[in-house]
Parts: structure tokens; sequence; C-alpha cells
């Protein structure tokens, strides 16, 4: 019956039938939703637990979403099993879709704005290790959900970082740049996106320090790799490298930004690590700077025809005979 319609049906019983109805009721309804909802709680404190509906609704989510979680990591959504039935398996997009709809619309500064932000890490970090390795029925988590890697990840750090820039808010957003990158995406695209959300000088030194720390822990990590997942490891330490550097010049800190390249950056050839730091001092214009690092190296690198064209045209833009 409707709600409407149960209060004209109490409104006949006394105090005595009401406590019957009310205990026979809470009989019935099983231990786990009590715990969901948190219902010997709500009897004893009523005045304090004045439940809306949506926060009931949200309850329920985050129940479901943290049990789809646990089935993923053990493996159900990927090989046939008794608990998640073949059909529910081939749609497994649909209840991301679905999850990820419904969190977003929960503002991060609202009471279940925290749990909402933390439930889309947890469902970016399982489609990011499902883009590389077999935890749904296929591959193509991001394409599946119908957002790219890079966007979701511009929306969590926004999300992260919307009561505040703190240290803690960035270190989240720090170390999501180590999940599995997505193959449709560039490698280097969330990095990037990182560097776009920093808006003042302070978020930027707060970030250089906690990309350090970063690398430091991955190198201690690297030593104890085996050679499949040493180049996947140095291509990441790598890419934090490149991030630092960009945010340390951004800084006005150009020459700490290039010697923190020479002394951080894993590359033993001495001629791939130089043209990697020209083409990186290319991209942020850094004209003088490249010229400089090109002919303190012209005589110990045999650089290709190409680079030879782009110094003497570098030279050329400032009016400097080659």
């Amino acid at each position: 019956m409707l709600v409407s319609e149960l209060k004209k049906e109490i409104e006949k019983y006394n105090k005595n039938d009401l406590e019957k109805i009310i205990v026979e009721l809470y009989k019935r309804i099983p231990k786990a939703k009590k715990e969901d909802y948190d219902k010997d709680d709500f009897i004893k404190n009523i005045d304090n637990n004045k439940i809306t509906k949506k926060e009931l609704d949200f309850k329920s989510l985050n129940a479901e979403i943290t049990y789809f979680l646990e089935c993923v990591d053990n493996g159900l959504y990927c090989t046939p099993n008794r608990v998640i039935s073949k059909k529910e398996r081939s749609s497994w997009r649909f209840k991301v879709k679905k999850y990820y709809k419904e969190l977003i619309t929960i503002p991060p500064n609202s009471v279940n704005g925290g749990l909402a932000t933390f439930l889309l890490i947890e469902l970016f970090k399982r489609l990011s290790v499902g883009s590389n390795t077999l935890l749904f029925i296929n591959w193509d988590t991001f394409k599946a959900l119908g957002v790219s890697q890079d966007d979701y990840y511009d929306l969590i750090i926004k999300r992260v970082l919307y009561n505040g820039y703190t240290k803690d808010s960035l270190k989240v957003c720090v170390n999501l740049l180590s999940v599995d990158k997505d193959p449709y995406d560039l490698s280097f695209s969330m990095f990037f996106t990182f560097l776009a959300n920093l808006k003042t000088r302070f978020n930027k030194e707060d970030s250089v320090e906690l990309i350090n720390d970063k690398i430091i822990e991955l190198k201690a990590k690297l030593k104890k790799k085996n050679d499949y997942d040493t180049y996947y490891l140095k291509e990441l330490i790598n890419n934090y490298v490149i991030l630092n550097m960009n945010i340390l010049t951004n800084l006005g800190l150009i020459e700490k930004g290039i010697d923190f390249f020479y002394n951080t950056y894993l590359e033993d050839n001495k001629n791939i690590k130089v043209c990697t730091l020209l083409s990186e001092l290319e991209d942020l214009n850094l004209v003088n700077e490249w010229i400089k690092e090109y002919e303190q190296n012209e005589n110990k690198i045999n650089f290709s025809d190409s680079l030879k064209e782009k110094y003497q045209e570098f030279k050329s833009l400032n009016g400097s005979n080659v």
C-alpha cells in the first residue's frame, strides 16, 4: 500500500496494537537490511535520525557498489562462476554506467560527497586495471563506460580538490597517476590534466614535493621488479620526472627543472636522454635553453640531420648566425 494509505490504517490502532505491529515488522526485516540502514540506531535515537529517502538511496547504492567491487576483485566478472551469472557478467558495463551517472550527481561538498568521490575513485582504479588485465569479459573498459580515462581522471581531480588544495588531497591525485593507462589514451595525457588543475604557486610547489616523493617510492620498487615489469615502471617514473620538470619550469625555475631531468630521468643512452630533453624544451617553447643544451652536447652526441636543421632554425630566429 502507499504511505498515505498506511497512515490511514495505523490511525485505527491503539498504542499496544502499534507496538505489536512494530515488533512483528522488525522481526521480518532481514539482518543485512537492518545493518545497511542502521535500523537499531534509528529506533534508539529517532530524533537524531531523520533519514531522508535520498540518504537511504545512497546507503543502498554504496552497498551495491561495494559488493560489485568485491566481486570484480575476486574475478567473478571475467570467469564463469555460480555467483555472477553469464548474463550479469555480460552486462557489467550497464552497472558501471549507472553507478558513474548516479555518483557524479552527488555534490562533492554534500553529506555523501566524500564517499561518492571515494567510490568513483575505486571504480576508476578497476576500469584502469581492466583496460590492461582481464577483470571483465572485455578489455575496452573506458570505451564501454563512454568516458575516456583522461576525462574521468579530470572529474576525480576536481572533486578531490573541490574543498581545498591540501597536501593530502593533492597526494591522492598524484598517486592516481600511477594507474594502468588505457591503451586508447596517450600515456602522458593524465599528467597534463593534473598540471592543468594546479591553480596557484603553492599548489605547484606542494606538487613538486609530492611527485619527488612518489619518484623515490617507485625507484625503490624498481629494484625488486622482474624484467617484464621494469619497462612499464621506468616509463611511469619518467612520466613523473617530465611532469615535475614542467611544473618547475612553469614556476620559473627553468635551470632547476633541467637539472632535475638530468639527475632523475631513467635512460642510460645519453643520446636518447639529451634528445628527450630537447623535445621537452621545444614543447615548452624554451628556445634559448634548447640552443644552450644543444651546443653543450653537440661535440658529445651525433645529432640527427633534423635536429641540426632545427638548431639552425632556432639560431636564425634568435638573430644569430650558425
